[in-house]
């Protein structure tokens, strides 16, 4: 399991609950055509947490990717979706946040962090 993503979990979006581990990709892969999910996790109260780097300008172009990856796995499993956004403070979010209809259960929740943080490190170790 990826310690630094938990670690960016917990420090950014505050969710402490115990991960039980990486989803498997059988679990985790929902029909063709809809975005696949960043780094998904399961819970230990049986929930999945998705955890977005988000690498460029945040619009309703992701916006809407995220919100179909969550309702076509709540669709499948039945079980809450959390969708963790990260952002470095150089990206912008172009939308503006709204309650969502859909009978899936799951939220949307963004950050943004101080420059030299998690991010940077993060975004080198990709670049290697």
């Amino acid at each position: 399991m990826n310690e630094e993503n938990i670690n960016l979990i917990r420090k950014a979006f505050k969710d402490y609950r115990e991960i039980i581990g990486e989803t498997p990709e059988e679990t985790r892969k929902v029909e063709d055509g809809i975005y696949p999910g960043g780094y998904v996790y399961t819970t230990a109260d049986d929930e999945f947490i998705d955890l977005e780097i988000q690498m460029r300008d945040y619009d309703i172009e992701d916006h809407v990717n995220y919100i179909e990856f969550a309702e076509a796995l709540y669709e499948k499993h039945g079980k809450k979706v959390n969708i963790y956004v990260y952002c470095d403070p150089s990206i912008k979010i172009n939308i503006k946040l709204y309650e969502i209809m859909s009978e899936a259960d799951f939220k949307i929740r963004l950050a943004q962090v101080q420059k030299n943080s998690m991010i940077q490190r993060m975004k080198a170790k990709m670049k290697k």
